[in-house]
């Protein structure tokens, strides 16, 4: 199965383009879709999900028009957006017998063995009566992975999975997502480059609505060797290797400044070669530096 996405255009009100010429193959497993926050991931998960319609392009789903088969899409499509919202009053198990029954799943017996199945796969049985607005951040999104996975899904979208998740509970999101991977088409939006990282063979960097590099994550850092550079300094000297080089990154280390740049050859003295991981070639791509 594959998810060809082509020459897709969104410009909303006030001339902002979201989506800019984006064209994308996206095989069977786990494909990271990473940018910072307003770089048009959203928005092209959402017409992927036929939320919203594009300006113009076409996205194909192996024969599958996406965009004018939207009902036959949504019986495969799973989606977990960013925030989705819950009723106040009802339990996880009640919850996922509503969903599973909107999904065509008529039949009594059949529905409940499938919201049972799901309980225990996200590791939620034993809270299945315990209500949504009571669960912590980590149970909300295995609740929302649940929900997304009525049906089988071919296809599932989830958009920033992780964001406000305590490691504990990022593991194990990861872990189940690695396990759903592996027969279906999974598309993870996030801004955190960890979440790429641990789990993706195959990945996007999208900027401005524009996508700036496709394909693994390995090839990319692998194009970066002998050119990402690293120091120490001090503090009131951020701004001016800045304007003097390429920096691409800059965080404390030890409570110091530590900067990485981009170039070809030692900057200066005091430098230091680094090998180079999917971060830097996340931030030199957003300074549009190895492009």
């Amino acid at each position: 199965m594959e998810l060809r996405i082509e020459g897709l255009n969104k410009v909303y009100k006030g001339g902002v383009r979201a989506l800019d010429n984006v064209t994308l193959t996206i095989p069977c497993g786990l494909y990271g879709l990473l940018g910072p926050n307003g770089a048009g991931k959203s928005t092209l998960m959402r017409t992927i999900a036929t939320l919203q319609e594009p300006d113009s392009g076409s996205i194909h789903l192996d024969t599958l028009d996406v965009l004018r088969s939207k009902d036959e899409v949504r019986r495969i499509l799973g989606y977990l957006p960013q925030d989705f919202g819950v009723y106040p009053r009802v339990n996880a198990e009640e919850m996922l017998d509503q969903v599973a029954l909107l999904k065509g799943l008529v039949n009594r017996k059949q529905r409940k063995e499938a919201v049972h199945e799901l309980l225990h796969r996200v590791n939620l049985w034993e809270h299945r009566k315990k209500r949504l607005t009571g669960y912590s951040g980590g149970m909300r999104q295995r609740f929302g992975i649940a929900q997304a996975l009525v049906g089988n899904p071919q296809l599932l979208i989830v958009d920033e999975p992780t964001a406000g998740l305590d490691p504990g509970e990022r593991n194990r999101f990861y872990n189940l997502l690695s396990e759903i991977g592996d027969n279906v088409i999974v598309i993870l939006s996030t801004h955190i480059v960890e979440d790429v990282m641990e789990l993706c063979s195959n990945m996007a960097i999208i900027h401005l609505g524009r996508v700036l590099f496709a394909g693994a994550p390995d090839r990319a850092v692998l194009a970066l060797e002998g050119k990402v550079w690293r120091k120490p300094i001090e503090r009131d000297r951020v701004k001016e290797y800045s304007t003097r080089m390429h920096v691409i990154s800059n965080k404390l280390v030890a409570g110091r400044p530590q900067i990485h740049v981009y170039a070809d050859a030692l900057p200066e003295e005091g430098f230091v070669p680094v090998a180079p991981d999917l971060e830097d070639v996340f931030f030199s791509s957003i300074a549009g530096l190895n492009n």
